[in-house]
């Protein structure tokens, strides 16, 4: 099988990519975008983990309006997914993240200057297209850097690349509790998200460093109508294999706030400190766990997975302030394997131009399965009439799944080598040309 030497062996504009020093596992490059992601998840962790509870109490929303709103959310943020990884490799990364920026600020000034039925459901989607583009890059830009210097920690790169957005994220249920406890409302929150957008903008423009090659994005212009057996058969091979667990993911995850209210007797302020737990637990293990990850990461894949549905199994019978903080951060074990292992095989044996893509492509491949997973759950929390007897079938379900994850690894077969972190080496048969 042909394969392609990674651009550092033979572009000088590779070696810039992978030359200086690292701390933490990561260059100087990608610490300015890891603190650029964690300035613009401020800007939506703020206001995000209550905005239900806005919605409801504040707007005196009904059901319907709420569920109309995360719909279209939901619809804004699966069309962001494959608009942004497709973007990023024509125009590279630096100019896509600084657009996304855009409608994340618009989206929020709006929530908080006209947050009014019918607009807020616009105003909401446009945020979410905005940060789906965040997402994807954050995975796109390590994904280079790993192509351009052939290095084997790939998991700790994309774990440690997220790390401040988890410590924020962690912080963010404090800080807005602090000042809704100070007589603050929710539209200053999505006021001070919109400034968090406007001063990620630009910190973007002025700090990030592009990482797509001019090449690789001549390349990626070249192929603007690329075929799906482009992105290689390993790729499709492990979308495959993660379905079936995404989707018994998806039925239960999002009744997390109801089942620890309604079923653990803790209040809401409890919960998202609890969540900030998790959170911030996840940024402390990012550096250890995906360290240890990257030397076996398919099996490291299965362990997290695993883990994963023992704790959504732990949730379905648990009780209790103290046992719920416990779980959590449990929880950032497994989150850090499945995270990093995961994104290092999505991009494995794909072409450094058609990175953006792939992982445009795979989010929304996942995240399709909520708009059916969800209401599945919701079905099922109304035949049992107990929200616990959802996740405890969600639990079962994921170990079922995970033989299908399995089975899609080991048909991955030998195309992908353990040792490397990375191997933009086709696997579809083509010459790569």
């Amino acid at each position: 099988m042909p394969s392609i030497p990674p651009p550092a062996s033979n572009s000088r504009e590779g070696f810039a990519l992978s030359s200086g020093k690292s701390f933490l596992g990561l260059s100087r490059r990608l610490w300015r975008l890891a603190i650029v992601t964690g300035i613009a998840q401020f800007a939506i962790s703020l206001w995000s983990w209550q905005f239900a509870i806005f919605l409801r109490n504040s707007l005196l929303l009904e059901p319907w309006q709420m569920g109309l709103i995360y719909s279209l959310g939901t619809v804004a943020a699966l069309i962001g997914y494959p608009a942004s990884g497709f973007i990023a490799d024509v125009i590279g990364r630096r100019f896509t993240m600084a657009f996304s920026l855009v409608p994340m600020f618009v989206g929020l000034t709006l929530l908080s200057q006209i947050p009014t039925w019918p607009l807020i459901a616009f105003s909401y989607a446009l945020t979410l297209f905005g940060w789906s583009f965040i997402l994807i890059i954050s995975r796109a830009m390590p994904a280079d850097e790993i192509a351009a210097a052939g290095q084997s920690d790939a998991p700790r790169k994309f774990m440690m690349v997220v790390m401040p957005a988890y410590f924020v994220d962690g912080i963010c249920p404090i800080i807005a509790a602090t000042l809704l406890k100070q007589g603050y409302n929710a539209q200053f929150l999505f006021f001070l998200g919109s400034v968090a957008a406007i001063i990620a903008l630009g910190a973007t423009l002025l700090a990030v460093r592009e990482t797509l090659s001019s090449q690789n994005q001549s390349k990626a212009r070249a192929k603007v109508l690329a075929s799906p057996r482009s992105l290689g058969a390993q790729f499709w091979k492990f979308a495959v294999g993660m379905l079936a667990y995404y989707a018994v993911w998806g039925l239960a995850i999002s009744y997390l706030g109801p089942l620890c209210v309604d079923e653990w007797g803790v209040d809401e302020v409890t919960f998202g400190y609890t969540w900030s737990v998790c959170s911030l637990s996840t940024a402390v293990a990012s550096y250890t766990i995906s360290g240890l990850t990257a030397r076996s990461t398919r099996l490291c894949l299965v362990l997290a997975l695993i883990g994963n549905s023992l704790i959504v199994g732990a949730f379905s019978i648990g009780s209790g302030i103290m046992m719920m903080v416990l779980l959590n951060a449990l929880w950032a074990v497994p989150v850090v394997m499945w995270i990093g292992a995961e994104r290092t095989l999505v991009v494995r044996g794909v072409r450094p131009e058609m990175k953006g893509r792939a992982l445009g492509t795979w989010q929304l491949m996942m995240s399709s399965t909520t708009v059916f997973a969800a209401p599945a759950g919701a079905m099922i929390w109304t035949i049992t009439g107990t929200i616990r007897s959802l996740w405890t079938i969600a639990s079962v379900l994921g170990f079922v799944s995970i033989l299908f994850t399995a089975i899609s690894l080991r048909w991955m077969g030998a195309g992908v080598k353990e040792s490397n972190g990375n191997s933009d080496a086709p696997t579809d048969g083509t010459s790569g040309e």
